[in-house]
């Protein structure tokens, strides 16, 4: 996972692989540090995942419902359709917003910041 930050509000963090579910704790625990300083947007990058643990997905929600508490989001980009298969699986369809491109995610924020 690495991270990048596409402006001082909007958090970028990039994933790789198989997503297991210490690494969905390892996630819960990066964006818990960053809204403890008071960022609330994130963007998840998954262009580069090519599974996702479908029971770490709720310590993903619990993330993004927490900061959309805070006046926040959470967003995913990049997520292939296997992944978003996933998703539905879990029963988390419809609680995330996708896109396909960062600029997309990043424009959807305006309304928020």
């Amino acid at each position: 996972m690495s991270l990048k930050t596409e402006s001082k509000k909007v958090v970028v963090l990039i994933l790789k692989g198989n997503i297991d579910i210490e690494d969905m704790l390892a996630l819960k625990g990066i964006v818990t540090s960053f809204v403890e300083k008071e960022n609330f947007y994130f963007i998840l990058d998954f262009s580069g995942v090519d599974h996702i643990n479908v029971s770490g997905i709720e310590y993903l929600n619990e993330r993004k419902d927490r900061t959309r508490t805070l006046g926040g989001d959470l967003k995913i980009i990049g997520a292939n359709d296997y992944v978003k298969n996933l998703f539905i699986y879990a029963g988390y369809w419809g609680e995330f917003e996708f896109f396909q491109k960062e600029e997309e995610a990043i424009r959807s924020f305006e309304n928020l910041i």
